[in-house]
């Protein structure tokens, strides 16, 4: 594993000390989860630029239009 140095203002750094306390976790497991997230966020955000077109073509605007079209396909 690498080490990574970075600097955080005041309450940022106490943020993610005060979590990692509620959570029981270290910080650096905290900085890895947020990590993640933001990678999967973008993943989402990328598979919803790609999946457009496709979803504008059979008329699903909505997450409801989507979850009816779903349950109609099972």
């Amino acid at each position: 594993m690498r080490t990574v140095s970075f600097s955080l203002d005041e309450e940022t750094a106490e943020g993610i000390e005060i979590l990692a306390k509620q959570s029981k976790v270290s910080k650096s497991d905290i900085v890895r989860s947020l990590y993640a997230r933001m990678r999967l966020e973008k993943s989402l955000e990328e598979l919803q630029v790609k999946a457009s077109p496709l979803l504008e073509k059979l008329g699903l605007h909505t997450e409801d239009d989507i979850a009816t079209y779903a349950k109609s396909k099972t």
